[in-house]
């Protein structure tokens, strides 16, 4: 996910390692991150217990974030950027301006599959909830919607006739937030079956996204 002027410098990474050991440290500090969000939750976590969790020293750890939202921001993009691949692939598989018919018919693949990165992501509800929790967080989904929505946008104005261009981005936002709740709901209610939550947000999908794409006459 690309850099944002409106996200403080602070939540970005300071460094982004280049060595394999460098890595490594990288990664156990996404890791622990992830796990202890997972326990304590956002409030309480701080730096000097990631650092006591992946083994490393507290100034190893500022070697690559400012402070602990920093590493939390960066576990939300990597979130949204797994998100946002599903999403792309299923397009670019299913879009076929000519026979809408095949993109209705697998709309319930991209609610499964996105709920199958997010489930195998560590921490992945954790991660969703901080991201609607923390006022300073909220930017990241926000961004990465954005981003997906004028991506989506472009790949229609080929085929379509662009005729209300903020009701079609609304509508797509829409869309996108119907997925990520559908998505919270499977993982976070033990009693809601994931297949039913999938099930029931991929006909609403279904309905909505014919109505919207009914409105977009042909480019001649």
């Amino acid at each position: 996910m690309s850099a944002n002027p409106q996200i403080p410098r602070e939540l970005l990474e300071k460094n982004k390692p280049q060595q394999q050991r460098a890595i490594q440290t990288y990664e156990r500090i996404l890791s622990a991150s992830a796990e202890l969000l997972d326990e304590i939750g956002v409030e309480r976590i701080s730096t000097n217990l990631i650092a006591e969790r992946a083994e490393i020293t507290v100034p190893a750890l500022y070697r690559y974030f400012a402070n602990k939202y920093a590493v939390l921001y960066t576990l939300g993009a990597r979130l949204m950027d797994r998100q946002n691949e599903v999403l792309a692939d299923w397009h670019q598989s299913y879009f076929k301006p000519h026979q809408l018919g095949e993109l209705f018919d697998n709309l319930d693949q991209l609610v499964r599959t996105t709920y199958e990165v997010t489930a195998a992501q560590q921490g992945g509800l954790s991660i969703l909830s901080a991201m609607r929790a923390v006022p300073i967080l909220q930017e990241v989904r926000l961004l990465s919607h954005q981003q997906m929505t004028d991506w989506m946008m472009e790949q229609w104005a080929r085929h379509f006739e662009i005729v209300e261009p903020e009701r079609l981005a609304l509508q797509s936002r829409l869309s996108m937030e119907v997925v990520t709740a559908a998505v919270e709901m499977a993982l976070e209610d033990p009693q809601m079956p994931a297949d039913l939550a999938i099930e029931e947000a991929s006909k609403i999908m279904v309905l909505y996204w014919r109505d919207l794409i009914s409105n977009l006459p042909p480019k001649k």
